[in-house]
């Protein structure tokens, strides 16, 4: 069986990984798996790269959230508020760029949750699979009149008794809609991997009835918000850490209490499944298109480059530079061909220009620059068109560590981290937004996850395990992740995890012996101690996305409408859409960062200023 509706650590109740997701499909000889994660295609490329190396076939989904039939997402009210679920598949190239449109809709629309109606779905219809039928669908929603009875009976014969007298009607009103914009792209799903589940057997059992006296397609799915059983007890904990809930007040239902909602084996899908229903799964796969989502470094043209090669611009004006400051000499003539010879190979020369433009925009209108900061302060080129204030040379700064051949063979980009007054960053960032254009400058997403210290303490919270006081002397006891960062990195390496709890039960034992210990018993590790199974599922939720929130440096600069290579989410704080990749997977998408950071110390300088002024100094 192929995997089609799987969840990853981008969807709010998720912790699994990319990595541990195509783990699971290689291992159990699934030769292609999907992601559709709640309302957002965040994991996209990362998936994507990944499969590939892995030789596994992607295919990129998204569980929207859509509002009921003869309802839009534009009318944001009450009565507006209840959504549907629906699985989304991108079949070809045109699909994902569709399903970026989409996402960057929904979020244009955020009321709750990002939300699409089916006239948006359905203008965007090209090159989409729709997989429509498991619990709170539009098609679900057709057959029962009382769930909670079909909940409560004990088979499915006396379950049906809750069918809608008119269901057949009201299944076909939907499918026949979603028939005539989809064709054979749009299937029924069906959802019977919990054999104890009568709601899910009934609806399964009908659903599959209804697909064949109506001529539709039906597909066999999951639900995966997990890799296997033995991980339902981190997400159970997860969920209740994201609702700020304790776990005794989790609602009483088997999404909680039974580990049934990770990845389906073959085998597990033979014993639950029509055979049918399993070759529907293959076929669908077989419809994915190979197709790339990746793209070419997309710095825009810096004014130079529209009536001039950059290059040679460059050249002349740190030659003039250097005779300006007395400095044109070999050693400094040498280092500027050295810099120009490794920039040539990544083309890199608007990306320094566009940097040196808003920082020249920025002393015209009397706002403070810092001189630099980090290895940027390394390039000579940098110093002499202005971007920073210090002399690599004088000062035996590394140009190699800022910047080498390697990296510019690879495509990596420089990072030429620029200071302003923090009061001053709005006016740079309006400036470059009005100069490239508005859908090609965007914020960037950051994500807050669970490390160490926060994770082991939601833990002890949602599960009441101690005081606050007791928690913290627990607590207090590990370190920040930026205090052990080698030893972190030295310890993945050995053991393939950066678990800053498990680097200490098993690296540093003495630190935290009195509440918890690890053994190795048969190469297993066996946790022992008063607060033993707290600190076990501490490990097993760190890494898990808390929040998200909008970067407060990073800004991306392209010559492509962002809406066309990345995903789009809203940030809550600023009400403005930003980019919903990790920084790690930029370069794949071509886009291009700039950091435009804030430094109190300079509104301090600026006021300083001020007030010399005043007083006539």
């Amino acid at each position: 069986m192929i995997n089609l509706h799987v969840h990853t650590k981008h969807s709010w109740d998720c912790l699994s990984s990319i990595d541990n997701i195509l783990n699971f499909a290689k291992e159990n000889e699934q030769n292609s798996i999907a992601i559709t994660d709640h309302g957002n295609i965040s994991g996209a490329m990362e998936f994507f790269i990944k499969s590939k190396k892995a030789g596994i076939k992607p295919i990129i989904g998204c569980e929207f959230y859509i509002c009921q039939p003869g309802k839009y997402a534009s009318e944001k009210s009450s009565d507006n508020r209840k959504l549907d679920h629906l699985v989304v598949l991108a079949k070809n190239l045109n699909g994902y760029k569709n399903l970026l449109k989409l996402t960057k809709i929904a979020n244009e629309n955020f009321y709750y949750d990002p939300r699409i109606d089916e006239d948006i779905l359905f203008a965007h219809k090209d090159g989409l699979i729709v997989i429509n039928g498991h619990v709170s669908t539009s098609v679900y929603n057709t057959l029962f009149f009382n769930t909670e009875g079909v909940y409560m009976s004990k088979n499915i014969d006396s379950a049906r008794s809750y069918l809608f007298p008119d269901y057949k009607d009201r299944f076909s009103k939907i499918t026949e809609r979603y028939k005539s914009e989809f064709g054979d792209d749009f299937y029924i799903e069906v959802q019977l991997f919990d054999p104890g589940d009568i709601g899910q057997q009934t609806s399964g059992t009908v659903l599959t009835e209804l697909a064949l006296e109506f001529g539709i397609n039906a597909v066999a799915t999951g639900d995966a918000h997990y890799i296997k059983a033995e991980d339902a007890k981190f997400h159970k904990t997860f969920c209740a850490i994201k609702q700020n809930k304790k776990i005794k007040d989790l609602p009483n239902i088997r999404y909680y209490t039974h580990p049934v909602y990770g990845l389906i084996t073959n085998s597990h899908a033979e014993k639950c499944y029509p055979k049918h229903l399993i070759d529907q799964s293959h076929k669908i796969a077989d419809k994915i298109e190979l197709y790339d989502i990746c793209c070419e470094t997309a710095i825009p043209q810096s004014d130079i480059s529209k009536t001039q090669d950059p290059k040679q611009y460059i050249y002349n004006y740190c030659i003039e530079e250097l005779h300006k400051r007395g400095l044109h000499n070999p050693v400094y003539i040498n280092q500027l061909n050295y810099e120009l010879e490794i920039l040539t190979l990544g083309n890199l020369f608007d990306y320094f220009l566009i940097v040196a433009d808003y920082i020249n925009f920025a002393k015209q209108n009397d706002i403070l620059v810092g001189p630099s900061r980090g290895s940027a302060g390394g390039c000579l080129i940098s110093y002499l068109l202005d971007i920073i204030s210090i002399n690599p040379i004088k000062y035996d700064l590394s140009f190699d560590r800022f910047f080498s051949k390697d990296k510019a063979i690879s495509k990596t980009l420089p990072d030429i981290d620029t200071d302003f007054p923090t009061s001053k960053q709005e006016i740079i960032i309006d400036y470059i937004r009005t100069k490239y254009g508005s859908t090609n400058v965007s914020g960037v997403v950051t994500r807050l996850t669970l490390q160490g210290k926060n994770a082991l303490k939601d833990v002890l919270r949602v599960y009441s395990a101690c005081d606050f006081t007791q928690m913290n002397k627990i607590t207090d006891l590990i370190p920040k992740r930026d205090k052990i960062s080698d030893k972190l990195a030295e310890f993945k390496e050995e053991t393939g995890s950066d678990s800053i709890i498990y680097y200490l039960l098993k690296r540093e034992p003495e630190v935290l012996q009195d509440y918890c210990k690890i053994i190795t018993v048969n190469d297993c590790d066996v946790f022992s101690g008063e607060y033993a199974v707290y600190f076990e599922l501490a490990i097993g939720i760190e890494g898990g996305i808390k929040a998200l929130s909008k970067h407060p440096s990073a800004i991306i600069i392209s010559k492509n409408d962002l809406q066309t290579v990345a995903p789009l989410i809203i940030d809550k704080s600023s009400n403005e859409l930003i980019i919903d990749y990790d920084m790690n997977y930029f370069p794949y998408a071509g886009l291009v960062k700039f950091d435009i950071l804030r430094l109190k110390s300079l509104d301090c300088l600026t006021e300083v200023n001020n007030l010399i002024q005043e007083i006539g100094i």
